[in-house]
This record gives structure tokens, C-alpha cells and sequence, in this order.
């Protein structure tokens, strides 16, 4: 070898070398930088409960947030909840009789504090309750989270002091034997713990929690806890905010196109995990079981939320609609896993635009939950089976109106917008009592529902062309509007 030659192959192996010295260097440089912010973002210091003002803590009831902390200092969060064993109504005409909840609610309440703040719970069970219960705050870095401390039989009050002291989105739940047997009758709700600096602000805010609820069939009437199904994890019906169709028709939340939307998404079990999905979206941001320190996630199309735990999803939808919320273990549809979102806005012909409106299946709540063809659903099953039949009490639409008159959803009543828009046609009529009103869709790849306000009638969802028609006996009027896009509205006046 020439001496040139031999000094180019020092110099080469010099190069290299340095390289792989800078690159090793650079990445103990970054991971020390990023255990420097681990330690920064863990070092919490208290101050003194002593010193800590008090205030009324921040909590709603889903599907509403509380408003954002906006403060950085320590305080002292005074909570009163009142345990009630209760009845709720978990599906149309379907009465649960062992529905327990914190302020009688299920889900129970979203408390929203700052970390580093010192929560103060004055828990109280009802007097007329049959049975002892306390709370284990997920939270709560103490023997039980808190349970034992906040043990109470009927009548009784018991107080706890606990600091929040990592920031997070926490589930908390009834921890009395036995204890998969309260969270299952709804004795569970949600903490968040801002980070210090808090989150930033988006335009909507969400609270939403899957559960199960376990029965021994789905008939209309009063309905109690059963264990066979519950030991088996055969639900006979998963929700959203503790009944089906919390989150559907009147109930279902709005937001706005191009706002950023955030949703508290805890998955109460007690034994199925989550496969959290919103249909015709993807997530922006998901910040994985309830971590709110690390860096999110991005673009995910479903996150999986374990039994016990959380996940805070966000997303900007561009385009105006109504959008499901699903557990994308999808045959859940049929017992009842589904919500859904009206975006208001404008057409985005950028972003989507149907072009064959004929072949456009309706996206709709119903439809998701077999309200469709007769053709394509299963047949009933015997009594005591699994599985709940929301098909078999879907009314079906009328092809042809008895007598009287009809009203139009308008081609883009669906899709809102400023300034003045076409809904029904006409938007009021007047008729003789004995008389009909038939519904009809006349929108373009566009489902639409009707109801009476003070609920004289409720039509299943409308395909384009489908029809709906109902009978008006009594003399009065009647306000109506359309369930999954509430701009629509209407009156009919009966003489």
C-alpha cells in the first residue's frame, strides 16, 4: 500500500470514528436533557395544607367538563357527594333497579383539579340506602386510594384529605365487597389532574365513559344485577354514559367544523377493554391511559382503553356531519355501544364530497344499531339469550301518508350554515285532528329523523326517499324538530 493510500485510510477510520463518537455523544446529551425535563416535570413541591385557600372543586356530570382550572398556585378542592342506590332507565322501557351512583348519577361525577392540590371529600351514603360503600381514588397514593378512610354505612359521613400529586386522567370507583358487583351497578366517575401549567384550550370538551351492564335479558321492565352473566363477562348491554342512547338523537353533543375537540374517554368495565373509535375521523392527539405528561400519540384511528382506565382522544373535524362514537369491537353496536356528534358547518368539497348520493348507506345511529332493512336482521332470540335486540322495536316507516299532509327535508337542510337555510317544506302546517302528517326525505345522501319536543312521536331514522307518517287526534300544536341536526325545526297545528 502507497503511503497516500495508507493516509486516506486513517483519515477514513478517523471520520468514522468521529461520527460514531458524536453520535453516541448526542444521544447521552438528549437522554440527559430529557431525564433533566423528567425530573423538572416530577419535581412537585407542596405547599403546606395549612396555607392552602379553600374553594368549592370544579365537577360535572358527563357529558359536560368542567371548566379548565386557570391557575398555577395550590389549593385546597372541597367535594360533597351523596351516595343514592337508585333506579335508571338503561334502554327504552328497560328499568334498572340496582343502579348505584355518586349524586345518584351513572357515570358518576368528572372533578377537575390542578396537581399539587389537596382534595377534601365529604363522602355522605344516603340514609335510605341498603348498603355500605366508600370510594378508591385511582388518584390517590394512600392504602386503598382511600376506601377504607371513606367507608360509610347508610346515614353516615366520612372525610378524606389526599393530595393529587401527578397529573392525569383517573378513574374512582366503589371499592365495598363486593366490589365488581358495585362498579358493575354504575359506582364509578372520573379525576382529572391538570399538569401545572394545564392543558391548552381547544374548542370543545367532552366526558364520555363505556361501561357494562349485566341483566338476564333485554325485555321491557325491572331489571336487576345478574352475576352468572357478569362472571361470564357477557354483558347484556355496553353503553356510553350509563344507558343506550345517552349520547344519541336530542342528547347527542355539537361541536363546531375546524374546532379541535377533546374527549375524556374513561372505560369503567369492569370487564371488557375498549376499542375506542370515532367513525369518519382520525385523532389528532391520544394521550394513552390518562397519561397527560407524555408526548401524545398522532393520527391513530382507535386506541385501545383498558378495563379501569382512560384515554383523552382529540380531533378537528373539517367536515360538517354527524359522526359516531364506537367500540370497534363491533358487534357492541348491537348491545348498545354508540354515541354520536353533530358538527355544524359548511360543505368542504375539498376534504369529501359524495358524488353518487344513491349509493350513500345513511351513517346514522340507527342504521349502526340494525334500524335498517328487515332483510338484514337476525332473527329474535329466545328469552334468556345473549345479545340485545334494539331491530325487533324499531317502527317501521310508512311508504304512503293515511290523508292529510306532507313534510320535506329539504336537499342540505342536513349541513348547516349561516345566514338562512332550507330545513322543512313547509316548516309549519296546519291540519284537522283526525288527520296525517307524512315526513318525508328529500335530502341528497342525507339521513333525517323527526320528533315531537315534548315527545308526542319519534320516527326512525330516514334514508333519502324513505318516509315517516303519524296520526294527530289531539287539538293542539306541536313543536317538532330533527333529532341528529336540531336547526331543523317545525310546527303543527292541529284544529
Amino acid at each position: 500500500m502507497s503511503n497516500k493510500s495508507y493516509r486516506w485510510l486513517i483519515v477514513g477510520i478517523f471520520l468514522v470514528l468521529a461520527n460514531g463518537l458524536g453520535f453516541f455523544f448526542g444521544k447521552a446529551l438528549s437522554s440527559q436533557k430529557n431525564e433533566r425535563k423528567e425530573q423538572r416535570q416530577s419535581q412537585l413541591v407542596l405547599v403546606p395544607k395549612a396555607h392552602l385557600p379553600s374553594e368549592e372543586a370544579r365537577w360535572t356530570f358527563a357529558p359536560d367538563v368542567p371548566v379548565a382550572v386557570g391557575r398555577r398556585e395550590q389549593r385546597r378542592e372541597v367535594v360533597h357527594w351523596t351516595i343514592r342506590e337508585a333506579q335508571n332507565e338503561i334502554a327504552p322501557g328497560v328499568i334498572y333497579d340496582d343502579a348505584w351512583g355518586f349524586e345518584g348519577h351513572v357515570p358518576g361525577p368528572l372533578l377537575r383539579v390542578r396537581v399539587g392540590d389537596l382534595v377534601e371529600v365529604h363522602l355522605r351514603n344516603a340514609l335510605n340506602n341498603m348498603r355500605t360503600h366508600n370510594i378508591d381514588f385511582h388518584f390517590v397514593m394512600g392504602p386503598g386510594g382511600g376506601a377504607s378512610a371513606l367507608s360509610v354505612a347508610p346515614g353516615e359521613e366520612a372525610v378524606l384529605e389526599a393530595r393529587a400529586t401527578a397529573p392525569g386522567f383517573y378513574m374512582f370507583h366503589c371499592a365495598t365487597p363486593d366490589i365488581p358487583m358495585h362498579i358493575a351497578n354504575g359506582m364509578y366517575g372520573f379525576v382529572l389532574v391538570e399538569p401545572e401549567a394545564g392543558l391548552p384550550p381547544v374548542g370543545k370538551e367532552l366526558y364520555v365513559v363505556q361501561s357494562e351492564i349485566y341483566t338476564n335479558d333485554d325485555k321491557p321492565g325491572h331489571k336487576s344485577f345478574d352475576m352468572v352473566r357478569a362472571d361470564k363477562a357477557d354483558p347484556q348491554y355496553v353503553v356510553f354514559n350509563g344507558a343506550v342512547g345517552a349520547l344519541l338523537k336530542e342528547q347527542a353533543p355539537i361541536a363546531t367544523q375546524n374546532e379541535t375537540v377533546r374527549i375524556y374517554v374513561g372505560n369503567a368495565g369492569p370487564n371488557l377493554i375498549s376499542s375506542f373509535h370515532i367513525i369518519g375521523q382520525i385523532f389528532d392527539k391520544v394521550y394513552r391511559e390518562g397519561d397527560l405528561l407524555s408526548p401524545p400519540a398522532r393520527s391513530l384511528q382507535t386506541t385501545l382503553i383498558p378495563a379501569g382506565g382512560s384515554a383523552v382522544v382529540e380531533f378537528t373535524p373539517p367536515v360538517a356531519g354527524t359522526f359516531l362514537l364506537v367500540d370497534h369491537a363491533i358487534f357492541r353496536l348491537h348491545h348498545g355501544a354508540v354515541g354520536s356528534l353533530n358538527v355544524h358547518g359548511q360543505e368542504n368539497a375539498e376534504i369529501f364530497e359524495p358524488k353518487t348520493p344513491r349509493n350513500m348507506a345513511p351513517m346514522s345511529e340507527d342504521a349502526h344499531l340494525g334500524h335498517g332493512s328487515q332483510e338484514m336482521m337476525p332473527p329474535a332470540k329466545a328469552s334468556g339469550e345473549s345479545g340485545a335486540h334494539f331491530a325487533a322495536s324499531a317502527p317501521t316507516p310508512e311508504a304512503h301518508p293515511v290523508s292529510g299532509v306532507t313534510i320535506k327535508m329539504l336537499p342540505g337542510s342536513g349541513i348547516w350554515k349561516k345566514g338562512p337555510m332550507q330545513t322543512f317544506g313547509p316548516k309549519t302546517v296546519t291540519i284537522k285532528a283526525g288527520e296525517s302528517v307524512t315526513f318525508q326525505n328529500a335530502d341528497i345522501g342525507m339521513a333525517h329523523s323527526v320528533f315531537g319536543e315534548k315527545g308526542e312521536f319519534a320516527s326512525p331514522m330516514l334514508a333519502q326517499g324513505e318516509t315517516y307518517t303519524k296520526q294527530f287526534d289531539q287539538r293542539g300544536v306541536v313543536h317538532f324538530q330533527c333529532a341528529p341536526h336540531p336547526w331543523m325545526k317545525g310546527t303543527i297545528v292541529v284544529k
